[in-house]
């Protein structure tokens, strides 16, 4: 109770503490010879570590989430264990042509060491994914065809870590399988890559826990809860025309390209008022049905047009 208390007062030290141990033991477990008996077991432990916070620092407007646990629950084992090995299997061909026909060869880069030291590369890999998941995040919201797929994340109306994964399976796919893959095809040492998109993954998981904590300063550095609540914000912020606050780990690409947005009053950072769908399309609880839902957004269809 103690070091509740003492958390309490300081919770902007919350975020990160728990983020570095989990980095840490995540990144030890991958690094080493142990066999997990569960395919993605890490990605659980942090679906656990984010729930524990959840139940610990309740959100203020906290929305239950019931009567989607066994939608959520699917989705996330169909992406994290079906979606990544078929995305990977599907994307790799693909992203090979273009090295192959273009320079007679299967990467861009010989070998890794043509692109720098170990550290350098850390640094790149962290700055190219995070500006891909950045644009493309963009992009999903855009385009009408793409945003029909990527928009039935965005009927969840709590962030929460049992939601995390819950996206259609194509629409994960283009955003967390391809980018590694190109990653990769560039010719990146595979330890940059592992530990470069194993920190950005953290916090992108992290940025869905549904805790009520303040994470302070961190909020002006990296994507918190606090802002990736705005981009699931049920009305559009003004002087916004699709959505706000689209980076992945941190908001460096949000606030070079104007989408990063956190009001607040007494320097306490507000939150939206309502998350959901900005169309007021309903939270779907069964899973089946996303594969047949075509979702015709006038609004937004006609905002990529104009």
């Amino acid at each position: 109770m103690m070091i509740r208390r003492a958390f309490s007062a300081n919770g902007f030290l919350i975020l990160p503490v728990v983020l570095l141990v989990t980095y840490w033991v995540v990144m030890s477990i991958r690094g080493s010879e142990i066999e997990l008996p569960v395919p993605a077991a890490t990605t659980f432990l942090m679906l656990a570590v984010m729930t524990g916070l959840e139940l610990l620092y309740p959100y203020v407007r906290r929305v239950s989430q019931r009567r989607l646990l066994i939608r959520d629950i699917s989705s996330t084992l169909v992406n994290l264990w079906g979606t990544r090995v078929v995305g990977a299997a599907v994307f790799t061909p693909v992203v090979l042509f273009f090295p192959e026909i273009f320079l007679g060869r299967s990467l861009f880069f010989e070998a890794s060491s043509q692109l720098g030291p170990l550290w350098l590369q850390l640094i790149l890999v962290i700055f190219f994914y995070s500006f891909m998941k950045y644009w493309f995040h963009r992009l999903q919201h855009r385009f009408s065809w793409l945003w029909e797929l990527h928009a039935y994340h965005h009927s969840v109306t709590d962030l929460r870590a049992s939601n995390t994964f819950t996206s259609h399976p194509l629409d994960w796919a283009l955003r967390n399988v391809l980018p590694p893959v190109v990653l990769g095809v560039v010719g990146f040492n595979p330890t940059a890559i592992v530990f470069g998109v194993g920190l950005l993954g953290l916090f992108g998981t992290f940025s869905h826990c549904g805790a009520g904590l303040h994470a302070g300063w961190l909020n002006h550095v990296f994507v918190t809860p606090e802002v990736h609540r705005w981009h699931h914000s049920a009305e559009v912020p003004k002087g916004h025309r699709f959505s706000v606050n689209y980076g992945v780990g941190f908001v460096v690409w949000d606030r070079i390209f104007g989408t990063y947005y956190l009001p607040s009053e007494n320097g306490v950072p507000l939150q939206p008022e309502r998350l959901g769908h900005p169309d007021g399309v309903r939270d779907e609880s069964n899973y089946l049905k996303l594969f047949f839902l075509t979702r015709h957004l006038p609004r937004l269809a006609q905002l990529s047009k104009g």
